[in-house]
């Protein structure tokens, strides 16, 4: 199996990209076990995350993670895509904070979150 994953966040925002790339690339491979897979990755403010949820879901408040499916299978190039994960950092770290857990065990749990969604369709 392939996996592809694409990342995108503010660069004064200290977080390994190479870190959450591993990470979800072991997740994927818990959900899918054979082809070319790829997943985008969002990392976005509270602003952000909160027009998001308002503009595509009709709900006012900051979401931790959304989850948008792409399920576009079988693609020219050979490349499945799930689609795209938003992860809310503000309150990533808040969370870590107030569950006294490092960052990138509450990231690790939200990113299952928003993966399996996308696999899944669950809301």
């Amino acid at each position: 199996m392939k996996v592809k994953v694409l990342i995108k966040k503010d660069p004064r925002w200290s977080l390994s990209v190479k870190e959450v790339r591993k990470m979800s690339e072991g997740i994927l491979r818990e959900f899918i076990k054979s082809g070319q897979v790829e997943l985008s990755i969002l990392f976005v403010g509270k602003r952000k995350a909160k027009k998001l949820n308002e503009d595509y879901r009709k709900m006012d408040y900051v979401p931790q993670v959304l989850a948008f499916p792409q399920n576009e299978k079988g693609m020219a190039d050979g490349w499945d895509r799930v689609g795209d994960v938003v992860i809310c950092l503000p309150l990533l770290r808040e969370e870590a904070i107030v569950e006294n857990r490092l960052l990138m065990e509450v990231l690790k749990d939200w990113l299952r979150h928003g993966i399996k969604n996308l696999i899944y369709g669950e809301k």
